[in-house]
């Protein structure tokens, strides 16, 4: 899985956006904002990390349970898919 090329975080006071440039610019109007968790969900899916990396990390850096974690990750890569700022679903 692949984060779009033209998609950049771009942080904030206490949160993340996410904003089209180049000609993505022109396609995806608006910018999508993130909270801490999901910009870091964000971050090593950008990284390519695996699923189950993510997941590893966002258990490390928030002391969370593997149901936590697995929720709100696939919670925010369909959030992601619906936004149309994924390549691929592999």
């Amino acid at each position: 899985m692949k984060i779009r090329k033209g998609f950049v975080l771009r942080p904030t006071l206490g949160y993340t956006l996410v904003v089209a440039t180049g000609d993505l610019a022109g396609k995806f109007k608006g910018m999508i904002k993130l909270n801490e968790t999901s910009a870091d969900i964000w971050r090593w899916i950008d990284e390519g990390k695996s699923r189950e990396e993510v997941i590893a990390n966002y258990k490390e850096t928030y002391s969370v349970d593997e149901a936590t974690a697995s929720h709100d990750y696939d919670q925010m890569v369909g959030n992601m898919r619906a936004a149309g700022v994924l390549e691929s679903d592999q």
